[in-house]
């Protein structure tokens, strides 16, 4: 079958065709040519030679592939991919991607759900070890406030005697100018005792006179005292100063829930322009520190 080379894309086809196999375009036989053609004669196979047509997607008309519109509507043709020497579009199932995306679709939700599952376990590990933290820092911050030196106020007390209600041994830790006196005994066998409501770590206490300086002159103020606490082995003896400027220390450094002061000797009471002194004992104020 003799050939000739399309002038378009330079393809050789069939003399026979009208219209380049490869490009579509016209390749310049006539109708009588075409008309010379042995119409019997077939292609190897056995198949008639025949140029390809395009159908119009608009009216269905077939149309050659020279044209751009269609001749019967006008419509836009579009030409196969063959046309211009492209392959066809491979099936689904020739699409390797195909296979991943399903494999895709399937792997990602179970990452996902091991993920979550993993995460939430995660998640409550790390909620009970912040609880540990947690409970750490209370406990030492527990521990922190219960060794901090404080003020330590008695739950209760009792005295051996007190001049009245005016006068009980609860003015002593009442944080006011008042005071505690006994009963016009100057003193003599006084024993004070102080009670907490558990256990505490006394380090030391401070004791103050009366403030008022007639007041201060004119009653008795103890001077040797011994302190004593539920520790069998704890006694102090402390001799007070006879002043009244300021507070006076004492170190105690006994554990317990009651302190007993006994009053062992006296400072007398002095005479204040021309006014008798009082016989009373007089104390103002015992404070006691410790860490609970």
């Amino acid at each position: 079958m003799e050939k000739i080379e399309c002038k378009a894309c330079s393809a050789t086809v069939d003399k026979s065709l009208e219209f380049c196999s490869s490009c579509g375009e016209w390749l310049g036989l006539s109708i009588n040519d075409l008309e010379n053609v042995n119409v019997n004669q077939k292609e190897p196979g056995g198949r008639r030679t025949r140029i390809p047509q395009l159908k119009c997607s608009s009216c269905s008309v077939m149309n050659i592939p020279s044209l751009k519109n269609c001749k019967e509507c006008g419509q836009l043709l579009v030409k196969p991919l063959s046309s211009y020497g492209a392959t066809a579009i491979p099936s689904r199932k020739e699409v390797p991607g195909i296979r991943a995306v399903f494999f895709l679709a399937i792997i990602i939700p179970l990452i996902a759900a091991a993920s979550y599952y993993y995460n939430q376990n995660i998640a409550e590990e790390v909620i009970e070890n912040i609880q540990v933290v947690e409970q750490a820092t209370t406990t030492s911050t527990s521990t922190t406030i219960q060794s901090l030196l404080q003020l330590q106020y008695p739950f209760s007390c009792s005295a051996s005697s007190s001049l009245g209600e005016g006068w009980s041994c609860e003015k002593i830790y009442d944080d006011e100018p008042s005071s505690w006196q006994d009963n016009s005994l100057e003193c003599a066998d006084a024993t004070l005792e102080f009670t907490f409501s558990k256990d505490v770590y006394f380090q030391f206490l401070t004791y103050e006179n009366i403030q008022d300086t007639k007041s201060y002159k004119r009653n008795f103020k103890p001077r040797d005292i011994l302190i004593t606490s539920e520790e069998e082995d704890f006694s102090i003896e402390y001799e007070l100063e006879n002043q009244n400027n300021s507070s006076q220390w004492i170190d105690l450094n006994t554990t317990s829930s009651v302190i007993t002061i006994q009053i062992l000797s006296a400072y007398p009471g002095e005479e204040v322009s021309g006014a008798e002194p009082f016989p009373e004992c007089a104390i103002q104020e015992i404070t006691f520190y410790g860490r609970g």
